[in-house]
C-alpha cells in the first residue's frame, strides 16, 4: 500500500490551526505527526507556507443542465472541491424519466461512470412524484440517499407542495429520521407580482429581483418552519439570501420546536448585489435572486455568529445562449449560475482574504458542517484518522484572477470573471491519490464513487 507524507504546512481541521505532518496509508489519512517526524513515505509533498484543509464539499448543485456530472466534477475537482452533493429528482425537464428510485439509480450509475471525485446524493421531490413518496422514501433511505427537499413556489412549473402535501411529506422523512430541504418562496406573491411587472412591460432583467422581494422567502420559511413544528422534522434550509429569512430562522432556534435545523448561503449572495441583473442581465438571474448590500452584511454576520452553517454553490448553469436572447424577457429566461469551480476561491477571497471570517470557520463551512449535515462525516469533512484522504493544500499569498469561464464546463461564463483573489489551492488529493497540481488535473485522477449517508444513531 503506497504511502504519502505530507509536511511542513499548517494543518486546519476541528477547529484548530496546527503545524503537523499528515501520513497518508492508501485511500485513508493514517495519522497526525509532530512537524518534522522523521517518516518515510513513498511520496512526499512539501507544504511549506501552506495551509493544509479537509477536501472541500460542495453541498448544493444541479449537474443536469448544461453540465452533466462528468463535466461539473472535473469543474469542481479544478476548484479544489473533491465531494459534490447534487440534488436529483424524476423531473422531466432534467431529462429524468419514469420513477423516482429509477431516475435516483440512473444518476447514481452516471456518477459512477462519468465524476472523477466522490458524490453523494439528494433527493428532489415534486408535485408529479407525490404518489410515489410513501414507497419510495424509505427504499431510498435504506440505499443512502437520507436527505431530501421540496418547494413553496413555482406552482406553474409542477414543483409547488401544498401546505397538506408538505406536512404529509415531513411525517414520512421525519419517521425515517432523514433531512427535508425547501426552496422557500412564497408562490402566491412570486406568480402576482410577475404578473403585474408583465402587464406593465417590466420585463428586463433588472426588474427581476423585485419579484422575489425578500418577504416572500421570509414567509416560506417561516410556514415551512411552522410545519416541521408540528411535523417533528428535520430541517436544511438552503441558499438563504436575506435578513428577514435570518430573523425567522433565530426566532424557531429561540422557540426550539424544530429538532433540528441548518441554514446555508451561497457566494453570490456573500459577494454580489441585485445590481448584476442590469450589467449581466439575465446571465445573474437565479432563484430567490441576488438582494441588496444590507443583506449581503446580514449574511456574513450570521456565518460569524454561527448562524448558518454551510456554504455551497448552487451550481445550475446554462450557455449564455439560452439567456441573451431573452433579454427583453426575463421571465422565460432559465434560472441559476454556474459556480462549482469558484465555490472555494471566492468564499476564500471574501472570507479570509478580508478578515470577514478565521480558517477554521471556512473550513466547518465547507468541509465539516456539510459532512455531518449529509451524514457523511467522519469519513468526509475532516482530516481525522481514518478519514478519506481528501486534502487541499492553499497558498495564501498566490494573487491570482477569475477566467471568463472554466475550460472543463459547458457552461461559457462565471458570475465572478474578472474578480481578483488573494489565495488558491494548489493540490488537491482525492482519497490519497493527487488528482489536481498547480493548475491541472492530472490524466489518473481517481473515479468517483457514490457515497451513502448515514442517519444519526
Amino acid at each position: 500500500m503506497s504511502t504519502t507524507l505530507i509536511t511542513n504546512g499548517i494543518v486546519v481541521d476541528a477547529g484548530t490551526m496546527r503545524p503537523l505532518d499528515i501520513l497518508i496509508s492508501g485511500e485513508r489519512v493514517e495519522s497526525l505527526l509532530p512537524r518534522g517526524s522523521e517518516v518515510r513515505a513513498d511520496r512526499v509533498i512539501d507544504a511549506s507556507g501552506r495551509y493544509v484543509l479537509p477536501g472541500i464539499i460542495d453541498a448544493h448543485n444541479h449537474p443536469v443542465y448544461a453540465d452533466r456530472i462528468d463535466r461539473l466534477s472535473r469543474a469542481a475537482l479544478s476548484g479544489g472541491v473533491t465531494t459534490v452533493i447534487p440534488y436529483i429528482g424524476a423531473v422531466a425537464a432534467w431529462g429524468k424519466q419514469g420513477g423516482l428510485v429509477q431516475a435516483i439509480d440512473d444518476f447514481i450509475r452516471e456518477g459512477e461512470t462519468g465524476s472523477c471525485i466522490d458524490f453523494g446524493l439528494h433527493c428532489t421531490l415534486t408535485a408529479n412524484v407525490m404518489e410515489e413518496a410513501d414507497e419510495a422514501i424509505p427504499e431510498l433511505v435504506a440505499r443512502g440517499v437520507i436527505s431530501f427537499k421540496a418547494f413553496t413556489s413555482y406552482r406553474k412549473r409542477g414543483m409547488k407542495l401544498e401546505d397538506d402535501q408538505i406536512l404529509h411529506l415531513m411525517e414520512l422523512v421525519a419517521r425515517e429520521k432523514a433531512l427535508l430541504a425547501f426552496h422557500a418562496e412564497n408562490d402566491a406573491i412570486l406568480e402576482h407580482l410577475e404578473a403585474k411587472a408583465v402587464a406593465e412591460g417590466r420585463e428586463h432583467p433588472r426588474d427581476y429581483p423585485a419579484t422575489h422581494p425578500n418577504i416572500s422567502e421570509a414567509e416560506a420559511i417561516f410556514r415551512v418552519l411552522s410545519l416541521a413544528s408540528v411535523a417533528g422534522c428535520n430541517i436544511y434550509l438552503p441558499h438563504v439570501t436575506c435578513k428577514e429569512s435570518l430573523e425567522a430562522i433565530r426566532l424557531f432556534r429561540k422557540w426550539g420546536t424544530v429538532p433540528t435545523l441548518f441554514a446555508e448561503t451561497c457566494p453570490h449572495y456573500l459577494t454580489l448585489d441585485d445590481s448584476q441583473l442590469a450589467l449581466r442581465g439575465n446571465l445573474a438571474k437565479m432563484s430567490p435572486p441576488l438582494r441588496k448590500e444590507a443583506d449581503r452584511e446580514a449574511l456574513w454576520e450570521a456565518i460569524r455568529n454561527g448562524e448558518i452553517q454551510v456554504v455551497a454553490s448552487d451550481a445550475a448553469g446554462h450557455a449564455t445562449a439560452a439567456n441573451e436572447p431573452l433579454f427583453a424577457e426575463t421571465f422565460r429566461a432559465p434560472h441559476g449560475a454556474p459556480g462549482v469551480d469558484t465555490l472555494f476561491c471566492v468564499t476564500w477571497n471574501e472570507g479570509i482574504a478580508k478578515g470577514r471570517v478565521a480558517i477554521p470557520d471556512l473550513v466547518r463551512l465547507l468541509c465539516e458542517n456539510p459532512a455531518k449535515c449529509f451524514g457523511l462525516y467522519p469519513r468526509k469533512g475532516t482530516l481525522l484518522p481514518g478519514s478519506d484522504a481528501d486534502v487541499v493544500i492553499v497558498d495564501p499569498g498566490d494573487d491570482w484572477i477569475i477566467p471568463d469561464r472554466n475550460e472543463h464546463m459547458a457552461v461559457d461564463y462565471s458570475l465572478f470573471a474578472g474578480m481578483g483573489c488573494l489565495g488558491r489551492h494548489r493540490t488537491v488529493l482525492l482519497r490519497g491519490a493527487v488528482a489536481y497540481e498547480d493548475g491541472k488535473i492530472l490524466d489518473d485522477a481517481r473515479r468517483g464513487v457514490f457515497l451513502r449517508g448515514s442517519l444519526p444513531a
